[in-house]
């Protein structure tokens, strides 16, 4: 990839699409009714979801040796003819290339829907791609491990349209640039946010998620935190809160460029 000058004008170039091998990205999230643990809860909405999954704390990763996925609405309207989400898109990290493709899932309510990706080994993201008169889900959509319906691993909350899980993998080839990140909470309980990848100095590290920032905040916004850290093909980058006490409610975001790994 040719060498730049990082200015705003060069990010405006990549968001166009005009610098090849690089690539804007941003992940969001969001988490309700926090519980005070040890380990941190990593930011998502799946302690809402009926049957509760097996780990609400926690995501779970995909195995490596990959998976087939399957799609289920908590509701009827989430259907191909529906008032709710009719069609949607995954985003998944194949094992056998390492790079991430899509495949697009005509929701069936709640009857079960397999993905046709057998060996994914990762969901990167999932939002709808046409819905009826409701315009958003009308009810949870969750998807899981096929076989395993307590497995969870992505959702569109009711009343959205894309995911709100911050999770994602780099896929093979790429680096990321972590550029930047913040937070908010919202009921004033104090909260630790965390930002942190399965590397440390562009080493993987496998399941060890490495903190790479920290933001204490309590009924604020943190504002814009600028970062500028490479996070290698592979690493697993997300977003887990500490809760002083229960009940405190956050949001998340980070951005950065995908690169062509050189």
């Amino acid at each position: 990839m040719p060498q730049y000058l990082e200015t705003r004008e060069f990010r405006h170039e990549v968001a166009k699409g005009t610098v090849s091998g690089a690539l804007n990205v941003r992940a969001l999230g969001e988490r309700e009714s926090m519980q005070v643990v040890v380990q941190g809860e990593d930011i998502s909405r799946l302690n809402e979801l009926s049957p509760t999954p097996t780990n609400t704390t926690t995501i779970p990763v995909p195995a490596s040796t990959g998976e087939q996925f399957t799609v289920v609405s908590e509701g009827d309207e989430d259907t191909g003819n529906g008032t709710g989400v009719r069609t949607l898109r995954l985003h998944i990290i194949r094992l056998s290339d390492g790079k991430e493709r899509t495949e697009d899932i005509t929701m069936n309510g709640t009857t079960e829907v397999d993905t046709v990706i057998t060996d994914g080994v990762f969901i990167n993201d999932m939002y709808a791609l046409s819905v009826g008169s409701n315009g958003v889900a009308v009810d949870h959509i969750k998807v899981y491990k096929k076989g395993e319906v307590g497995t969870v691993y992505n959702m569109i909350a009711k009343g959205g349209n894309k995911s709100m899980i911050p999770n994602r993998m780099v896929p093979a080839g790429k680096t990321l640039i972590l550029r930047g990140w913040h937070a908010e909470e919202a009921k004033g309980k104090r909260v630790a946010m965390r930002i942190r990848s399965t590397d440390m100095h562009g080493e993987l590290i496998e399941g060890v998620f490495c903190f790479k920032d920290v933001a204490y905040i309590n009924k604020a916004a943190t504002g814009d935190l600028h970062l500028n850290i490479p996070i290698p093909s592979f690493s697993i980058i997300k977003v887990s809160g500490w809760a002083d006490v229960a009940g405190a409610e956050t949001s998340c975001g980070w951005y950065g460029i995908l690169e062509d790994t050189p």
